[in-house]
């Protein structure tokens, strides 16, 4: 029978399963994660795992349940919350997209393992597992809305302008099959054409 813990003991075993979670996931991704090396990492036997999480895919999504909130935050607070120029504002938020990919080792091999995202995207409960395809948080199709509204952004349909804002995330994939003499212009290309095409000409300022 897996030992008792207090609530105290409960809180810090959940944390340290989460940095295992982090740590192991991010090295060896979640099919080469085994439940005995994180509650081995976390000072718990394997039987104790089970008062904490169902599965080392549960332990994953509540770990994305805490770094996507805080990822989004980051990023709107220095892209579309920044600036009311509709066209800079793109500009950022496919910057700071890239930003999380290349700081954050978890973010960026979601990204590069679409198959283990979309099976963590399948376990996930309820409506929020769309919210961890990073061009698709809550508030940016909010933002999107709004801004058609007020005839800034293309009319088409919210929930497209909202996933095309996000498929900057694909291109550091590739960065290691590209020159990398071009590499960098082409990043910053890419971002002004994506910034120039999903606004309105009228309502564009063109500040770089």
């Amino acid at each position: 029978m897996p030992k008792a813990f207090s609530e105290e003991e409960k809180g810090r075993i959940r944390e340290r399963l989460l940095e295992a979670g982090r740590k192991r996931f991010t090295r060896y991704g979640l099919k080469k994660t085994t439940i005995e090396e994180l509650a081995g990492a976390a000072g718990i036997a394997k039987g104790s795992f089970y008062l904490f999480f169902d599965s080392k895919e549960d332990l994953y999504v509540a770990l994305l349940a805490e770094v996507m909130p805080e990822v989004e935050k980051r990023v709107l607070s220095r892209s579309l919350e920044a600036t009311d120029d509709p066209r800079e504002a793109i500009v950022r938020f496919q910057e700071e997209i890239v930003r999380e990919m290349e700081e954050d080792e978890l973010i960026r091999r979601l990204v590069t393992n679409p198959e283990e995202l979309e099976h963590l995207i399948h376990s996930a409960p309820g409506d929020d597992a769309w919210r961890w395809r990073l061009g698709l948080f809550p508030a940016v199709l909010e933002w999107v809305e709004i801004r058609q509204r007020r005839g800034e952004i293309v009319a088409e349909d919210a929930n497209v302008v909202a996933s095309v804002l996000g498929m900057i995330q694909f291109l550091p994939t590739h960065e290691d099959d590209l020159d990398p003499a071009i590499y960098p212009r082409l990043m910053k290309l890419m971002v002004q054409v994506i910034a120039d095409g999903l606004t309105c000409p009228a309502k564009r300022v063109r500040k770089r």
